[in-house]
């Protein structure tokens, strides 16, 4: 596999140009001069990334309309508290904002009053009454979100300790109420997750949970499964796929369902990974690094007769950490192109470069079992992307190269042309990103 290098001149330059930029965004001087300004509602919001390794920050700003004109965070853009980068929500009229610290496990409650003006209301500091500080946070409904926690440690033998008997899981969480931010009385941080059968035996756990759903009173929780070796001491790859279900609200009767037809992880990276179809079904993603598919949770267990291929239909392997609804059976999912020569899309915490196979875009119609490749620009890397938004009929999603200026592109959610409207301009530097539109 080729991985292409850039030009270090280029990269040392674009590297400087990014500091530059980041330094010059909005620094919420304006916090505090909100109180004389009206709340905003169905606004877009672009959420922007700069920085993927010890420079980081987060920024949003709206804007009534992104077809047309450009939009810039040079000079620009709301400032949101982080140390990585934000895991950011909204209502959905757009007039309040909720913003994850992560790896601090505080939630900002903001409302947003037009263009880069925000105004944060409170705060909540989730790791108190969880015991741990890299929660994940997931807004479920405009009343509720789930701030949630999974810890995996490996269990011997107390005589023999070198025999090996499972993984003990134990899971955090706590429902958050948005409105008055806080648990309530609504939260556990000691919830035992047992695996069904031998499987926690055979070696199999559950490392990481997220993207939570709702359905009646039982709460569903896309996982990341390993399979451990007990004789390397290493985790190998898994042949099974789980969920972690709950009833709900109570956070009782925790159990795992599990389907060997897919393999793979459900909990994704930002990116929403399970929505419900207009039947009431659950559409869970499932990908494992080459093979990507959206299978269907139904009556509280896999319908092991349905799988989606999206790989398959591709033609290739491929990569995700989630997908959007548009309705009626139509979805958009953001893809990695595996087996692709790799490009630099940025640093790590310790200022080393990092690669990653260029990304495309894909319309997907699971009623008809078809796919459409679109027509997006080349050299995309949207494995942090986090949300798009459909709205009268048409996707929008903001595709900037890595390092350079992009658009927002408006799909047609109804037509199977696989090239889009390019909306406004959006500019962005070296090791910089544009995260979503909400």
């Amino acid at each position: 596999m080729k991985i292409k290098f850039r030009n270090l001149k280029s990269t040392l330059l674009s590297g400087a140009c990014a500091i530059a930029l980041l330094s010059s965004c909005s620094s919420n001087d304006n916090d505090g001069d909100t109180s004389t300004l009206p709340g905003v509602k169905k606004d877009f919001q672009l959420a922007f990334a700069s920085g993927s390794g010890s420079i980081s920050g987060t920024y949003l700003q709206g804007s009534s309309d992104i077809s047309q004109g450009e939009i810039s965070f040079s000079g620009k853009g709301y400032s949101m508290t982080s140390s990585r980068t934000a895991r950011v929500f909204t209502s959905t009229d757009g007039s309040i904002v909720y913003s994850l610290n992560y790896t601090i496990g505080t939630i900002d409650k903001l409302t947003y009053h037009g263009g880069d003006n925000y105004k944060t209301i409170t705060t909540f500091d989730s790791s108190i009454p969880l015991g741990a500080k890299a929660v994940r946070f997931t807004k479920m409904s405009d009343k509720e979100g789930s701030v949630h926690n999974i810890t995996a440690k490996a269990v011997y033998d107390e005589t023999n300790k070198t025999e090996y008997l499972k993984h003990k899981m134990t899971v955090a969480i706590g429902i958050l109420n948005l409105e008055a931010m806080n648990f309530g009385s609504n939260f556990k941080k000691d919830i035992d997750v047992v695996l069904p059968g031998t499987l926690a035996s055979e070696g199999y756990f559950i490392d990481r949970i997220d993207c939570p759903v709702v359905f009646g009173n039982k709460l569903y929780y896309g996982t990341s499964v390993k399979k451990f070796n007990a004789a390397t001491g290493t985790n190998g790859v898994t042949d099974k796929t789980f969920t972690l279900v709950l009833d709900y609200p109570a956070l009782t009767n925790a159990t795992v369902i599990s389907t060997s037809h897919v393999k793979g992880a459900t909990n994704g990276y930002r990116t929403p990974t399970q929505h419900f179809n207009e039947a009431g079904e659950i559409m869970q993603m499932v990908s494992n690094g080459k093979e990507l598919n959206i299978v269907k949770i139904k009556d509280g267990k896999y319908d092991e007769t349905y799988k989606y291929s999206v790989s398959g239909l591709l033609g290739r392997e491929a990569s995700s950490n989630g997908w959007f609804y548009a309705g009626n059976g139509i979805g958009y999912i953001p893809y990695e192109k595996i087996g692709d020569e790799k490009i630099q899309i940025g640093v790590n915490p310790s200022g080393e470069p990092t690669y990653s196979a260029a990304w495309g875009l894909a319309r997907i119609d699971m009623k008809n079992n078809t796919i459409v490749n679109l027509n997006v620009p080349k050299g995309l890397w949207l494995s942090q992307y986090q949300n798009s938004v459909v709205r009268d009929g048409k996707f929008y999603i903001a595709l900037t190269p890595v390092g350079v200026q992009g658009n927002i592109y408006v799909f047609d959610v109804n037509s199977l042309s696989p090239d889009g409207t390019v909306g406004a301009k959006v500019t962005a530097g070296a090791d910089q990103y544009y995260i979503g539109i909400f």
